[in-house]
């Protein structure tokens, strides 16, 4: 990320690094289907990231996700199996950051 989102992350995590393993490890620790999420809570103006397990349940309400990755099973089984870790490190290098900033832009 760059400008304004970097920025961003960069004073609510300390650090992109930080964010990035703050993320992984929400979405490698999902049990069973649901998502990694980086959203925008407007309460506080930060960037959380948080966990979406089972569709609702454990869902936080009042934040505006931003970037989303989907950790169903039948998003990554064809080509990953059971290495949701790999996946997920993977998936870092497909992110459209331009499209995370039109997001943060956007709220």
């Amino acid at each position: 990320p760059t400008g304004t989102l970097a920025d961003k992350i960069n004073k609510d995590f300390g650090s992109f690094k930080n964010f990035k393993a703050l993320f992984t490890a929400a979405a490698n620790a999902v049990e069973g289907s649901g998502w990694g999420i980086l959203a925008h809570r407007k309460i506080d103006d930060k960037l959380v990231v948080l966990q979406s397990e089972k569709h609702q349940q454990l869902t936080q309400w009042g934040v505006t996700p931003i970037l989303v990755l989907d950790v169903w099973e039948h998003a990554y089984y064809l080509k990953y199996q059971n290495r949701r870790a790999e996946y997920v490190n993977a998936w870092w290098e497909i992110v459209s950051w331009s499209n995370v900033q039109l997001n943060y832009d956007s709220i």
